[in-house]
């Protein structure tokens, strides 16, 4: 438990349960996913000195339940393997916010809430891919939104939080929605704004991430 605590900081903002340190075997597809999206520094490493971890993960239901994502704190969302991703079997509303129950050796990402929301109010999606663009492309000419399917989400909401997943969802009032969550900057990232794509593969999500990013080059 003491290296679980080690990875846990600020952005973590729900309780944790950790059912095993069992890992999902086959995430062939998630790795290939991350570096797909990395090699176009979607996810890119954190640029801190203060805090470890790269922005942005990547989640795909489970065949039992649940969802796989990628874990806390990972350095680089390049050339990843089973021990880096976690298997959330749900949430569970608590007196004090939400629990995470969930299989892995590293603690869930800090905005698995919001990859849960996104799943419990779409049951027809199958993967979340949460992305940080560049704020040149994103916001260079927004005349080309609406024929992209890009939204800005109308508010912005609190990271890590289930607040930032109802921020998502209201935006998705078109799954085929590309959307920008307002506000949604890292200190140490200025020139990113977090991004949200679903899908109902996991295939469909992250060419949506890419197609946007391509499209929207200056």
């Amino acid at each position: 438990m003491a290296a679980l605590e080690e990875q846990r900081t600020d952005f973590i903002r729900f309780d944790y349960h950790q059912l095993s340190t069992g890992t999902v075997a086959d995430v062939v597809a998630l790795a290939q996913a991350c570096d797909a999206l990395a090699d176009r520094e979607l996810l890119a490493p954190y640029d801190s000195e203060e805090f470890i971890g790269s922005n942005g993960n990547v989640s795909q239901r489970h065949p039992d339940g649940g969802f796989v994502i990628t874990g806390t704190q990972l350095q680089s969302k390049h050339n990843l393997c089973p021990p880096d991703f976690v298997h959330i079997a749900g949430y569970e509303k608590t007196a004090d916010g939400y629990t995470a129950s969930y299989h892995g050796t590293r603690l869930p990402s800090s905005e698995s809430l919001m990859h849960w929301h996104l799943f419990e109010s779409f049951p027809e999606i199958n993967a979340v891919v949460h992305v940080h663009e560049f704020n040149d492309r994103l916001y260079a000419d927004r005349t080309r939104w609406p024929e992209l399917k890009v939204a800005e989400s109308a508010r912005s909401g609190a990271p890590g939080t289930i607040d930032l997943g109802e921020v998502a969802r209201e935006a998705f009032t078109d799954l085929h929605n590309y959307v920008i969550l307002k506000d949604h900057v890292p200190p140490w990232d200025t020139h990113r704004t977090g991004a949200v794509a679903l899908g109902r593969s996991l295939a469909e999500a992250v060419a949506r991430a890419l197609t946007i990013h391509e499209q929207l080059a200056p």
